[in-house]
């Protein structure tokens, strides 16, 4: 019975050690392109990846031992060399393969993990990667599938808005927190304050697409590096063979020009379709004001739809790639009442309060609608905390962003967001709204550090004049 049992095991030692290899090769998939992890557990993905990994290994190996000593045993010693060789050369190929797929992927190095786990059970670290729903979103999601790789597209919109209205235009572009912050700057997608357009990941390789206006007086050069193209025209070609993606700055037909920079996979194709989609998704949001343009527009475009329905009040956090360190947030309540909204942001493993932003509270008498405070764009100058007013000198003014802590890039740590409701005819009465942590990083402030004016000084407020 014995020898029956262990011949049976004897011929199948090969799938078994083969079904091994498989499922450690597909989980170092999760660790090269984490971003291919569900959502939900994707913070968590490269851990249970590795977890994965060291069973699959372990198991084989001890198979492999098993198998091997039973041969010796028997006296077969050939058949035990070439079992074990076979097992050697079976791993060593897979591991040759996870590290050409490794370098074909790319990854990032691992993220530092401050907080083993979160201080309270009931708190769950979530990544800050929600797509906002307001005007004011820098992370916009694009589908680039049914867009053509060969002629960049049509922009009706756009180039009607720069031949007829360009004042109209400028006008939406200077004043709109989505735009107004990167007209002037070469370098954009190393810096806050422009929209980042992010296609679905192509097997398992993410991309996005750093998108900002830019007003070229006549005679100005094109921004360096930046290859000029125009609605209709044939993408161009490459020169070389390799040759990577290159920066693309839309020519509108007048002096303003939408610069494109892909950044993810060398793939022409993919990136030409997702620069496409871009371009697209631009010119359906100047759609209305080519429709009508007039100032009335240029504010419902900034202000957008405010409420939504619903019951259940939601944050959501997002952290546009390549703005490292910087936030935006979105909040979905309804207090019912005049008052002031105030997000509060703690360090969950010292439990000390970082930052406070707040906001007049917009409600209604309808339980079933839910309205959107954007955080921290929707708020004036003099609703500002004092916590947050010493920022105003080292982001862009105005820009939608902000930070929770100064320091070094990818330095993560976990953060509790909490949002409280400050009722007008009580202010010292204040209720919990809702609570969520997020992992997070630091910002490295000095890369977009900008030395403000004496009127930006001037109109920056003091600690005294806001309300926390």
């Amino acid at each position: 019975m014995t020898k029956r049992i262990f011949k049976k095991y004897l011929l199948s030692s090969w799938r078994i050690h083969a079904i091994c290899c498989i499922a450690a090769t597909l989980s170092g998939i999760l660790i090269i392109w984490p971003r291919t992890a569900p959502r939900a557990w994707r913070l968590e993905a490269g851990d249970y990846a590795g977890i994965v990994i060291a069973v699959a290994f372990l198991a084989s190996l001890g198979f492999m031992v098993l198998i091997t000593s039973w041969l010796l045993l028997k006296l077969r010693n050939t058949r035990a060399i070439i079992h074990f060789s076979s097992w050697l050369g079976l791993w060593s190929g897979t591991a040759a393969l996870f590290m050409l797929l490794a370098i074909i992927g790319d990854p990032p190095p691992p993220m530092a993990k401050e907080l083993p786990q979160p201080i309270q059970q009931t708190d769950t670290l979530h990544i800050p990667h929600d797509y906002l729903m307001g005007p004011e979103a820098l992370l916009i999601p694009i589908s680039p599938e049914n867009y053509s790789a060969d002629r960049i597209v049509h922009t009706p919109a756009l180039t009607q808005l720069e031949k007829e209205n360009k004042e109209q235009l400028q006008k939406y572009i200077s004043s709109a927190p989505r735009w107004a912050h990167s007209s002037t700057d070469d370098t954009f997608y190393t810096k806050p304050g422009h929209v980042v357009m992010e296609p679905p990941s192509a097997k398992g390789t993410p991309g996005h697409i750093h998108v900002a206006f830019r007003k070229i007086a006549e005679g100005e050069p094109i921004p360096e590096g930046y290859t000029v193209i125009k609605p209709g025209e044939p993408f161009p070609s490459a020169t070389e063979e390799a040759a990577p993606i290159p920066d693309f700055a839309l020519d509108l037909g007048g002096n303003h020009y939408l610069l494109l920079a892909w950044r993810g996979a060398a793939h022409r194709e993919t990136a030409f379709k997702a620069i496409n989609a871009a371009i697209s998704a631009v010119e359906a949001r100047f759609k209305p004001l080519a429709e009508d343009p007039s100032a009335e527009t240029i504010e419902k475009m900034i202000k957008g739809k405010p409420a939504t329905l619903g019951s259940t009040p939601e944050i959501r956090l997002c952290e546009p790639p390549g703005q490292y360190g910087t936030y935006q947030a979105e909040l979905f309540l309804n207090p019912g009442e005049e008052g002031t909204v105030l997000l509060i942001v703690k360090d969950i493993e010292k439990g000390e309060t970082l930052l406070v932003l707040n906001c007049p509270a917009l409600y209604s008498n309808n339980e079933n609608e839910l309205f959107r405070h954007d955080i921290p764009g929707s708020l004036p100058e003099w609703m500002r905390s004092a916590q947050f007013s010493n920022a105003n000198t080292l982001l862009a003014p105005g820009t939608p962003l902000f930070f929770v802590r100064q320091g070094e890039s990818h330095h993560y740590f976990g953060a509790a967001f909490e949002v409280w409701f400050s009722p007008a005819n009580s202010p010292h009465q204040r209720k919990l709204i809702m609570r969520r942590c997020y992992k997070i990083q630091s910002c490295e402030i000095n890369a977009h550090e900008k030395t403000p004016t004496n009127e930006q000084k001037a109109a920056s407020p003091g600690s005294g004049d806001a309300p926390v």
